[in-house]
């Protein structure tokens, strides 16, 4: 009753003040629908594409509305989605000259003692016409090793990698090289990547295979890309990850979810310039094919265990609804095979309404069209849920009714030193660098002034993600570990090492505001401590080569975070002054542990792995963590009990607090006292 009377009372208000508000609620029957929760949406109704989502807000609708092969669960874990299970396999392929050479091979293989096989974990070994394919229950190197030792008498053909430097309109002529039919006996396998160059693995030589790429490129294409040799192996190794899809799942339409909807969504969103995450795991898939019903075959171009929570941040949509979408989605919403499906469209509200559920819940999203609006919603408490702005949120500290809830991060920003400069190359200077920092003050330069703190490598709240150690501000320790390294404080106050001041350059793109704000915000938390900071504003053509060059003491490095667990690209001594790894750190001991990361295909041992690349990081400190983005959303607390204490850590998602919007009734039970006989 009392929600009824504030929904009148909010019609007469609207109905005066902004007119269009009144029509939102009057044409509903019951004012007090069961089960029904009103969010509001800041600016205007959302475009509902699942790979472009425009805020915070939107891309919590959207989770709702579609679903991945699998998720992210409410305690950070790998849990099902569309599918109910998962399990990596490992194939080998190797072709010989003949069919009858594949099938010696095989059974000289399949003869081989129990025992043997039994630690292989091998399946099968299966020849078809002159290639042989074997199949291993779990991915691993050295068992490939040890077979191709015992082929050694009658080995395989040897198998060349070629690298093709061509660009994405090279592609077409590329591919028909492969398909040819003169070719095609030579061509095991063709791999594209986003640049557009490519990586074709062939039974010819080096040379052969360069001439051959010529002689074909030549007449198509000039000039001529680059072709190169890479490695020459004997067999390919290729890990093949397997999903079970959940028996009956059916889009709108009637039929069935399967790979080919899987299939069609990666192709569809890989050549478009949308913020996938995990857009670079997915550059390892080989092929995606059916191979009984209800199983999702994926096979991987190399032995790469993250890929697999690649598939946590994809939305599946179907195959047929994107082939009459190739040009774009236009106005046309997507179907989903979510929990939630949407109902109901008007140019500023829509309805998403529970698929499955004794209790039929719906959600309401209204756009926010005018301030006014928003404060007579907000004041008759109609709204459940709420996306405010930083001055909104100082503006509700004074009702204790809303919530302010975290929601789950996806950006972080580091402080990278360049381990190798003189002035920070000593561990000591760039932990006592760190503690002179403060970064709870430094936080609020952030855009819209608004971060959280964040002291680990590794995303929150994952299940792979250990708690780490906090890192304080703490100026006094920072002094003590100055003076160990050397640098002493002279009458000025400043720092000081054989007489040289301690005067340290920070590289930011010229024109980025935001970087160079935290850098200024930077050189004074530091200039307390001492030092002097010289903020050098690089044009954006020259930064990456600055970067790549070492010419810099520290830089602010922003990156997305990853839903799996790869770290090796920005810490590998392979990735030095080419790659990724800008702090240009090389040691022996993490290079091993970060290969053996990304190695781990069991899932319920990437934590361990990946907690020993961050005592070995924390150790080295090529980096301070410093932030990752902050978005909050506003609740009632009241009309969602069922929320647990533990998903506030990590951030809260709508799918989380719809699931808790409904009180939980205890079962009725009827006891009666029974007389002893």
């Amino acid at each position: 009753m009392a929600r009824s009377r504030a929904v009148l009372h909010l019609l007469s208000l609207t109905a005066l003040c902004v007119g269009g508000w009144s029509a939102w609620r009057a044409t509903q029957t019951n004012l007090t629908v069961q089960a029904e929760r009103v969010m509001l949406m800041p600016g205007a109704l959302p475009s509902l594409n699942p790979f472009l989502p425009v805020n915070e807000a939107e891309r919590q609708i959207l989770d709702l509305i579609h679903e991945p092969l699998i998720r992210i669960d409410r305690d950070g874990k790998l849990g099902a989605a569309l599918a109910e299970g998962w399990s990596w396999h490992q194939n080998l392929s190797c072709w010989f000259d003949s069919a009858e050479q594949a099938k010696e091979a095989a059974q000289t293989i399949t003869a081989q003692p129990l025992e043997i096989r039994a630690s292989w974990d091998l399946e099968s070994a299966i020849p078809v016409g002159n290639l042989l394919t074997f199949r291993f229950t779990h991915p691993g190197g050295h068992v490939a090793d040890e077979v191709m030792a015992i082929l050694a008498a009658k080995p395989p053909q040897k198998l060349t990698f070629i690298r093709v430097a061509c660009t994405p309109a090279m592609r077409p002529a590329i591919q028909a090289y492969a398909d040819y039919p003169e070719h095609r006996p030579h061509v095991k396998r063709v791999w594209f990547d986003d640049d557009g160059s490519c990586e074709i693995v062939t039974s010819l030589t080096g040379l052969q295979a360069q001439q051959q790429l010529i002689d074909w490129i030549l007449p198509r294409h000039t000039p001529v890309p680059e072709i190169k040799p890479v490695s020459e192996v004997a067999a390919l190794l290729e890990p093949v990850l397997d999903f079970r899809l959940k028996p009956g799942l059916r889009w709108d339409d009637g039929s069935l979810i399967t790979a080919a909807d899987v299939r069609a969504t990666l192709l569809y969103v890989l050549p478009r310039p949308w913020p996938l995450p995990g857009r670079d795991l997915f550059r390892h898939v080989h092929s995606i094919t059916q191979t009984a019903t209800g199983v999702v075959r994926v096979v991987y171009r190399k032995r790469y265990s993250p890929t697999l929570a690649a598939w946590t941040a994809l939305p599946i949509l179907p195959a047929a609804w994107l082939k009459r979408h190739e040009a774009d989605f236009g106005a046309d919403f997507p179907p989903g095979a979510g929990e939630w499906q949407l109902t109901r469209l008007e140019p500023t509200r829509l309805w998403l309404s529970q698929r499955h559920s004794e209790v039929k819940q719906t959600l309401q999203v209204i756009a926010a069209t005018s301030p006014v609006q928003t404060r007579v919603g907000l004041s008759t408490h109609i709204i459940d849920i709420w996306w405010p702005d930083r001055e909104a949120q100082g503006a509700m500290t004074s009702d204790a009714s809303w919530r302010m809830l975290p929601t789950p991060p996806h950006n972080q920003l580091m402080l990278v030193w360049q381990t190798e400069s003189p002035l920070v190359k000593d561990i000591e200077v760039r932990q006592a660098l760190s503690l002179a920092l403060n970064r709870e003050a430094l936080s609020h330069e952030m855009p819209g002034g608004r971060a959280r703190l964040h002291d680990s490598f590794f995303p929150p709240g994952r299940w792979f993600s250990a708690e780490p150690t906090p890192l304080i501000h703490d100026p006094n320790l920072a002094e003590q570990l100055f003076a160990k390294a050397g640098w002493l404080r002279d009458v000025s106050g400043n720092l000081k090492k054989a007489g040289q001041p301690m005067h340290l350059h920070i590289l930011v793109p010229e024109g980025n505001d935001e970087r160079l704000r935290l850098a200024n915000a930077l050189a004074f938390s530091w200039k307390k401590a001492g030092l002097h900071l010289q903020v050098d504003a690089v044009p954006t053509h020259r930064y990456r080569g600055e970067l790549q060059a070492g010419r810099f003491d520290l830089v602010f490095l922003g990156s997305e975070l990853s839903p799996g667990w790869d770290v090796l690209p920005l810490w590998h001594s392979s990735q030095a002054g080419q790659g990724m790894n800008v702090s240009r750190i090389a040691d022996p001991q993490l290079d091993l542990l970060l290969d053996a990361l990304v190695s781990e295909f069991d899932s319920s041992h990437v934590l361990r792995r990946a907690s020993a690349v961050e005592v070995r990081l924390a150790e080295l400190r090529p980096a301070l963590p410093l932030f990752t983005d902050a978005a909050d959303m506003a609740i009632q607390s009241d009309r969602f009990p069922g929320l647990r204490p533990n998903e506030i850590q990590r951030g809260v998602t709508l799918r989380q607090l719809m699931s808790g919007a409904l009180p939980k009734v205890s079962p009725a039970v009827n006891l009666q006292m029974i007389s002893p006989k």
